[in-house]
């Protein structure tokens, strides 16, 4: 069988995102040439106004470059009109956003449940596959619990749960750990290494956090719009740590 790490999941090619501001063109994105293998566990790193946020909305179908191609999972999405685009951001791609983005009137298990609902998983399966990501996650028992009663990091846990429980080709979080504290966003990170590692989950992260990155295998930086340099290493902080109890480390984050 071919191994899932030489399929690419993402191309870029020669992709350039200019923004107009007043009379100002801003070029947010200036000419990347990146491939993201399946099952990479990447962080694009750079400071506030690189790019790099930029570029993860692209790569996510929530933007569209000003020139160059890209293809996620495969497909030229320049060529896929807006429902098909809205279809495979659904089915193909999960997002980890900085503020969590949760609906506060729903409970753990009916974030996490909204997208196979959307995606028209039966009731049943629906609720096998919710139950079994919770207690992977570590939040089996918090599963009635809204936003509000949950901590910071139990929210981006539950955000975490609701990216994958669909079996995504790509996960992509914008600066996951930015409003955690370090040992939260430690164990954060420890989990989701723990599902890429597991489950050949692909994480495209972006981020100017340096533990993010030393979790990371492979560091790509971005100055101005352009790749800096890109740094593949032979294992991230998470492969080096067993996975542990996710239920006691969900109680401490």
């Amino acid at each position: 069988m071919e191994s899932t790490m030489t399929k690419p999941i993402v191309e870029l090619r020669d992709v350039h995102k200019e923004y107009r501001q007043g009379k100002l063109e801003v070029m947010a994105v200036n000419g990347v040439d990146l491939t993201i293998q399946a099952g990479e566990f990447t962080a694009i790193c750079g400071p506030s106004g690189s790019g790099k946020t930029t570029l993860l909305n692209l790569i996510g179908c929530l933007d569209t470059p000003t020139k160059g191609g890209i293809r996620v999972g495969g497909e030229d999405v320049s060529r896929l009109s807006d429902s098909a685009l809205a279809d495979l951001r659904l089915r193909r791609i999960g997002f980890v956003f900085q503020a969590y983005n949760l609906v506060p009137v729903l409970t753990a298990f009916e974030n996490v449940e909204l997208v196979l609902a959307l995606q028209g998983v039966p009731a049943a399966q629906r609720k096998k596959r919710v139950l079994a990501i919770l207690e992977e996650v570590g939040l089996l028992d918090l599963r009635d619990r809204r936003p509000m009663d949950m901590s910071g990091g139990q929210q981006q846990r539950v955000a975490v749960a609701r990216a994958v429980v669909a079996d995504p080709q790509l996960v992509l979080a914008d600066e996951p750990t930015a409003n955690l504290d370090s040992h939260t966003g430690a164990a954060l990170l420890q989990m989701m290494a723990d599902l890429n590692r597991e489950h050949q989950v692909t994480f495209l992260f972006s981020t100017h956090d340096p533990m993010v990155m030393d979790f990371s295998r492979r560091i790509v930086r971005i100055v101005d719009g352009r790749i800096a340099s890109d740094e593949s290493k032979t294992h991230g902080a998470g492969d080096r740590s067993p996975s542990g109890d996710r239920s006691t480390v969900a109680e401490e984050a």
